[in-house]
């Protein structure tokens, strides 16, 4: 473990002068158009005043090619099997090159996924591709993402929890039931995803002291390079990724992204603003109690929630997921909870209802992701019967906030206002949807500290 390597590079990286002018200058003179396929609603972490799309129609994307810089397509596709993810894929690339094709757009396609490596990956990049008709396009796998304490350093990737810096395989994400993996070292990683298929010599990893040091003529080179097929960037601060992003930019080269949400600010242009304030968040407030939502089940999550029952007055309710594959009592639970819900925000009180901690496997991958997706199911049954509007609604989870938003808020379109806290953006909700205008807050599972739930809580009340 290089820990005192890693610290150095972080605090070098944060006192250089960052080329975003540059940035926005080559967008404007090439006039590319960002587009990010997100696997869940948490890649919008970063960004502020950016719409997010929830459907993919022909007309619809068109409508946000030819009045965006940049825009978001939530395709939720690590809630789906990897045949149905990477149908997705295919479609939206297929689309968009037809769109391209017509109006003369010229696009950067970014697929966003998770900062703690889980997800298919490579095969719906492989499908964007196929539908894009770039089957020569290099893959850029850039999953740092520092708002979440994720770093990746002389090729292995980090996730930082207070003063420690653990490789990403030897983390809880890596046991995850359907995206489970071994490897921290990216190159590695890269071969085990692929079955092997993807051999070594045909990845090149982009070092911090190169994209520091070098030109960006340099980097260009190495993206040019015929031979390679996979290009690694290490990153410790934006500086690495956006003299990633500038060469990138620099050249005609085609490329596919797979990044975390930090290099979505570094290839945009987009630079960071103040966190939320409670004003900003709610805006036109009301009397009702708050709702939040919790899916998500991985360590950190139950322990933001274990704090939250200490430290706040809120209604918990638990909605129990050893009764999922039960349909009958299921049904029975969810109206139950229903009514219970509905009439602790009318009376004002918020309301936590969340899914018990107990993890239920299936046999397969696939029957792991189908328990997630009927429990899924029960949360959206609830949410949907709700007829008081809520102050806000926080989400946490992605797949859990994804379908929230989707299926039981019916959002098509949302604007992300910004960040309440780090890495957890609030949504402005269409008025096409359930609850018009009410503040989402979309909370991924991996992020924050033991408090941060509750501090979010708090400044809200």
């Amino acid at each position: 473990m290089h820990k005192q390597e890693l610290l150095e590079s972080i605090a070098a990286g944060n006192l250089l002068k960052e080329p975003t002018s540059e940035i926005r200058q080559l967008l404007k003179e090439k006039k590319k158009i960002i587009v990010v396929l997100d696997d869940d609603p948490t890649g919008t972490q970063t960004v502020h005043n950016v719409p997010i799309i929830t459907e993919w129609t022909e007309e619809i994307i068109k409508k946000e090619v030819l009045s965006n810089r940049i825009f978001f397509i939530l395709t939720n596709s690590r809630s789906l099997p990897s045949k149905e993810a990477n149908i997705v894929g295919k479609t939206i690339g297929q689309r968009l090159r037809t769109i391209a094709e017509k109006y003369d757009r010229h696009l950067i396609v970014v697929s966003r996924g998770d900062s703690t490596l889980r997800g298919h990956y490579p095969g719906e990049v492989n499908a964007l591709a196929e539908g894009l008709n770039l089957p020569n396009a290099k893959h850029i796998l850039v999953p740092a993402f520092f708002e979440g304490g994720r770093y990746t350093f002389k090729d292995v990737h980090y996730v930082q929890e207070k003063d420690s810096f653990t490789p990403a395989g030897e983390t809880p994400f890596a046991k995850d039931n359907t995206f489970g993996y071994q490897s921290s070292n990216l190159i590695d990683w890269i071969k085990e995803k692929s079955d092997n298929k993807i051999s070594s010599d045909t990845i090149h990893s982009l070092s911090v002291d190169s994209l520091r040091k070098e030109k960006a003529r340099v980097q260009t080179s190495i993206l040019e390079n015929s031979e390679l097929t996979h290009i690694i960037s290490n990153a410790t601060a934006n500086i690495d990724l956006e003299k990633l992003a500038l060469a990138c930019l620099s050249t005609n080269e085609p490329l596919l992204y797979r990044t975390a949400a930090s290099f979505v600010n570094a290839i945009s242009g987009i630079q960071p603003k103040a966190l939320l304030s409670k004003g900003q968040v709610l805006g036109h407030n009301n009397n009702h109690g708050a709702l939040i939502v919790i899916g998500s089940y991985v360590p950190k999550t139950t322990e933001q929630l274990n704090y939250l029952k200490q430290h706040t007055s809120a209604i918990f309710i638990e909605l129990n997921v050893t009764n999922a594959v039960q349909e009958s009592i299921f049904r029975k639970e969810t109206l139950s909870i229903s009514n219970e819900v509905e009439n602790f925000i009318n009376s004002g009180k918020t309301v936590v209802l969340y899914t018990s901690r107990t993890i239920v496997k299936g046999e397969t991958k696939e029957d792991s992701l189908k328990i997630v997706n009927l429990v899924s199911k029960g949360v959206i049954a609830i949410v949907q019967n709700l007829k008081t509007t809520p102050k806000y609604i926080l989400a946490k989870g992605g797949i859990t906030s994804s379908d929230i938003a989707t299926k039981a808020l019916m959002v098509r379109r949302a604007i992300v206002i910004g960040q309440i806290s780090k890495g957890i953006p609030v949504w402005e909700l269409g008025y096409e949807s359930k609850f018009p205008r009410v503040p989402y807050i979309v909370f991924p599972g991996n992020v924050g500290s033991k408090n941060t739930l509750n501090d979010i809580i708090k400044l809200l009340e």
